[in-house]
């Protein structure tokens, strides 16, 4: 473990979410002196206390931000993800001892959730040899465990509740600070929190979802037309239930439609035998609320007016109030898209040849040939930075694999660069003139004439 990497990890900035927090506290404990992480997927999730989908998606925010960088995706057993901590690497860092093995501890036995864990974690990192946490204030601690004070209350009520931390001492007033005792998580019966595997079996005496129905069950003896067999209008055989339940010719009543030279089949609807009266209103949309749909119509129209000369459509992700990702059509500006990305001039081509040349020397000439020969400058962003674009088929491989070669690239070289989103890409190819060559082409062929 490395004390850097969690000391940076209390100190990240107070914009980073509670999951986000929770998957750099994992990965600070797994940590190495050159800030290097490879712990499996389902480990980190566990030290964390999140699901396995919800660690990766914190991950993913990590990387978004710029804090971690996964330099091997990993993959197959045996084979874990590779992550450099970015944050312990530039900082900024907690000032003060740290009990890095307490950390870890906790992390790895203890059985909080949510804010509470985080809360948990910060005590374990600040104590001293005695399990003690003394002398620190309330604001420091909300800071290294980056939470708003309403949420400290809450975190604190929970610790408190779960008998893992004792309040020695309650502060009050001016320059009066709480004083923390913390128990051992790996005394005791305690266990380490790792999630099995297969399917949790219910507890005993858990009211089952399907009741199973023991021993015989008393039938009324109603004869049917051949006396042993039981009743013909219910199809059931009295001294073999529910495996007489099969209509068919031989053992099925008469009343249900089904044809004795041809059982059961007219029940299937099929392309020879379609519905008379198809539904209108199919049942996954009466489900929903929803009236029948116009064929027409679906996918809906764009946006009332259409786009203009002066305006292009393009499609955006958007993060609704209850926090969910979705896609949405919005008209844009072209005036505003030129505004902010400017075509290439004849500073960023060399600038861009620079890049290209060194980014091969790290690379090698093999590997820049396969994935990042297409890599190209689009345009020119608003701090005037190059605004590089790879094809969709290797753009997330090349901003995931390659991101330290990139960034080791853009330090040798006098201008600043960042990878064009799917946004700005269709805001390029919307500002491209319809008689010349696309702008990628274009950047392609001036790049060959420099050459």
């Amino acid at each position: 473990m490395s004390h850097v990497s969690i000391g940076a990890a209390l100190a990240l900035d107070p914009s980073v979410s509670a999951g986000e927090r929770l998957a750099a506290f994992s990965l600070a404990s797994f940590a190495n002196r050159e800030q290097r992480a490879w712990p499996g997927t389902r480990v980190a999730a566990t030290r964390a206390g999140l699901s396995r989908s919800q660690y990766l998606a914190a991950r993913d925010g990590l990387v978004r931000r710029g804090l971690v960088v996964v330099e091997a995706a990993g993959g197959g057993r045996g084979n874990s993800p590779v992550i450099a901590l970015s944050f312990a690497e530039r900082g900024p860092w907690f000032e003060g001892q740290i009990n890095a093995s307490l950390f870890e501890a906790v992390l790895g036995y203890s059985r909080t959730r949510g804010s509470a864990r985080l809360l948990l974690a910060a005590l374990a990192a600040l104590a001293d040899e005695d399990l003690r946490v003394e002398g620190v204030s309330t604001e420091t601690l909300r800071l290294a465990a980056g939470m708003a004070d309403s949420t400290y209350r809450r975190a604190r009520a929970a610790v408190l509740a779960s008998g893992e931390v004792a309040l020695a001492t309650a502060g009050g007033g001016r320059a009066r600070t709480n004083a923390w005792l913390l128990t051992d998580p790996c005394s005791g019966d305690a266990g380490a929190l790792i999630a099995p595997r297969g399917r949790v079996a219910p507890s005993a005496g858990t009211r089952p979802l399907v009741a199973s129905v023991g021993g015989s069950v008393a039938q009324p003896a109603v004869q049917g037309e051949d006396g042993a067999n039981g009743p013909r209008s219910s199809g059931e055989s009295i001294e073999n239930p529910a495996y007489a339940r099969t209509v068919s010719a031989v053992n099925g009543p008469g009343s249900t439609g089904v044809s004795a030279r041809n059982p059961a089949q007219p029940r299937t609807v099929g392309s020879g035998n379609p519905a008379r009266y198809p539904a209108r209103n199919p049942a996954a949309q009466r489900a929903r609320g929803k009236g029948t749909q116009n064929q027409g119509t679906c996918p809906p129209s764009p946006p009332a007016g259409g786009s203009s000369a002066g305006s292009v459509t393009i499609v955006e992700d958007y993060v609704t109030d209850r926090g969910r990702q979705r896609r949405r059509s919005v008209v844009v500006s072209l005036d505003e898209a030129r505004a902010q990305l400017r075509e290439p001039d004849a500073d960023a081509y060399q600038c861009w040849h620079q890049f290209r040349d060194e980014l091969r020397r790290i690379v090698g000439e093999s590997t820049f040939e396969i994935w990042l020969e297409q890599l190209e400058p689009v345009a020119i962003g608003l701090r005037s930075e190059l605004v590089l674009a790879a094809p969709a088929s290797t753009r997330s491989w090349v901003s995931t694999r390659f991101a330290g070669a990139l960034e080791r690239a853009g330090r040798a070289v006098p201008c600043t660069w960042r990878l064009a989103d799917e946004r700005e890409l269709q805001l390029i190819d919307a500002l491209a003139p319809r008689t010349a060559l696309p702008l990628h082409d274009q950047t392609t062929h001036s790049r060959k004439e420099a050459v």
